[in-house]
Order: structure tokens, then C-alpha cells, then sequence
């Protein structure tokens, strides 16, 4: 069975040969009608043409149709097929440059851009990698958030990771605060814009 391809074979060249004759055939045809005056044609037995209100109804009518598809229908059918205002590839695409929000004691925030934002969900990373609070699967047993084993801190006398070797053991073993949700754009809206009485 033949694949179907956009690719010319010599049916489809003489198929577009006989169009573009034919096409160029109507247009002269459609220009002598509309040019020639009606008496003409008429003492050459063409007494059956249409009126000559035609030659210029169908062209505006073409138009006016075009136009309309043009800045009506079309830009309807883009809208219908968007995504919903609560979406959030309305509001980013995995191209977006993401940076890191970790703020140093100082203040300084490190800025750094993160790699793959969009890796898991449509949620977007806070932190890079550096300053990331990984979240074990559902699959662990407690579920519980494993903290990277570093240190960043500018001054090394503040940094509590080197006072205290043990620091993240200890959090390991506390209930730590379930990740953040992100919050429905829809809810939020409904809360903020609802009608005051």
C-alpha cells in the first residue's frame, strides 16, 4: 500500500497542471465578462449571462467573508482552544529562565539559574540544586525530606553545619513541615474579586 506523502508524483503534476489552466481559463473568461458591455455579449447570442452586479458581489462578498474569518472566526477558535486562565502554561513554558531564591544571611539572593524547573510537574522549582529540599517519593515509608549535606555560610564562624556535625541527624528524626502547595489561580481569584455587599 502506498504511503501517503506531501512529496510531487507525476499524477499530482498533471492534477496541478490542469487546475492552473483551468484556474487561469475561469479568470479570463470572468474578466471579459465583467468588461465587455451587456449589448456586446448580447448580439453574440450570450443573452444567458448573469447580471454584471455579480462581478462585483461575489469579490466583495469573498472579502468580506475572508475578513470576517480573518478577525472573528479565527481568533474565536484560538481562544477556544487556549488553556484556562488557571493554568499555568498560560502564565510560563519550560523556555522560562528560572533563579534560585535562596537567600544568604546577608541577604544576597543567589540567583543562580535553575536546570530543568519543569522536571517532575508543571510546579516550578524554587531552589537550585545547591539549595534544594528534595522530597522522598511516596514510596519511603515516613516520607520523609532529606536536606543536602552542605555548608554555604559566608562568615565560617555562623556556619552550624561545622559547630554541629550532627545537626541535620537531628532533623532527620523531627517531623519535618510538609512541602507547599500551590495554590488554584480560580480559588484565589474567587476569594480576592468576589462582589463585597
Amino acid at each position: 500500500m502506498a504511503e501517503h506523502t506531501p512529496a510531487p508524483t507525476p499524477s499530482r503534476a498533471i492534477y496541478g497542471f490542469f487546475l492552473y489552466l483551468l484556474f487561469q481559463t475561469l479568470f479570463i473568461l470572468y474578466v471579459l465578462w465583467a468588461f465587455i458591455p451587456t449589448d456586446l455579449l448580447e448580439r453574440f447570442g450570450l443573452s444567458y449571462l448573469p447580471d454584471k452586479y455579480f462581478a462585483l458581489f461575489v469579490p466583495i462578498l469573498v472579502l468580506v467573508a475572508v475578513t470576517l474569518f480573518a478577525f472573528l472566526i479565527y481568533p474565536a477558535l484560538s481562544l477556544a482552544m487556549m488553556p484556562d486562565m488557571d493554568d499555568p502554561s498560560t502564565v510560563t513554558d519550560r523556555f522560562a529562565i528560572v533563579r534560585c531564591r535562596y537567600k544568604y544571611p546577608d541577604r544576597t539572593v543567589c540567583g543562580q539559574k535553575i536546570d530543568q524547573p519543569y522536571e517532575h510537574s508543571w510546579a516550578v522549582k524554587a531552589f537550585c540544586s545547591k539549595h534544594s529540599i528534595r522530597v522522598t517519593t511516596a514510596s519511603d515509608l515516613r516520607g520523609s525530606v532529606r536536606i543536602s549535606n552542605y555548608c554555604d555560610c559566608p562568615e565560617e564562624e555562623h556556619c552550624l553545619l561545622r559547630k554541629e556535625p550532627g545537626h541535620l541527624a537531628k532533623l532527620r528524626t523531627k517531623q519535618m513541615v510538609p512541602a507547599v502547595a500551590d495554590l488554584n489561580l480560580a480559588e484565589v481569584s474567587r476569594v480576592l474579586y468576589r462582589k463585597r455587599m
